[in-house]
């Protein structure tokens, strides 16, 4: 008879989310996992496999978490160019407000095992690929609507502002103050 669960699997994830987040797959142990869960090394085999797994489904959480912050701070009620812009103004926000002391997870994640795991290069593309789709309609439509010159490359500026986002939380990491962050999305929103 299998045993039953008895632990909260979502809580779970949500504090070896933040342990990944914040040191990294490389720098977490088992023993960090064991500690920061409160379930024994067989309970986290049993309930998610090995560290890379649980790695994996922790990647696969916070992005829930990111989508649903993205549609919050977008909103469905704004213009195209106002998503876009609001989005910015968010993520500045929360740098500034230091509720980003660690960066992006996705970004700590490119940057630590992109080049080296196959199934998390696949992973981030992906995820990549659904930010730049996102931003690639928002500007179209915004096109259409003349907010944004119909010159504009709808890839490029999408893509664009993919490379932009990403490196405005990695610069958040090093810079919080307010000035510098708020510039910089300036500068980048400019280009719409």
């Amino acid at each position: 008879m299998p045993k039953s669960v008895l632990f909260n699997e979502s809580d779970v994830l949500r504090k070896v989310t933040q342990l990944f987040w914040s040191k990294g797959y490389n720098g977490t142990s088992m023993q960090d996992l064991v500690d920061i869960s409160g379930l024994n090394r067989s309970s986290i085999y049993n309930s998610f496999g090995d560290k890379f797994n649980l790695y994996e489904k922790s990647l696969k959480y916070y992005q829930q978490l990111q989508q649903e912050k993205l549609t919050q701070y977008m909103g469905s009620n704004k213009s195209p160019r106002r998503q876009i812009v609001a989005l910015f103004e968010a993520v500045a926000e929360e740098i500034i407000n230091q509720n980003n002391a660690n960066g992006c997870f996705m970004s700590n994640c490119t940057t630590e095992l992109a080049n080296s795991n196959p199934r998390i290069h696949d992973f981030l593309v992906s995820n990549k690929k659904t930010m730049t789709d996102l931003f690639k309609g928002l500007i179209l439509q915004a096109r259409r609507e003349g907010e944004i010159d119909v010159r504009k490359d709808a890839d490029e500026l999408a893509s664009y502002l993919f490379s932009s986002i990403q490196g405005l939380r990695v610069t958040g990491m090093l810079d919080d103050k307010k000035s510098d962050i708020q510039g910089i999305v300036k500068q980048v929103l400019s280009v719409l």
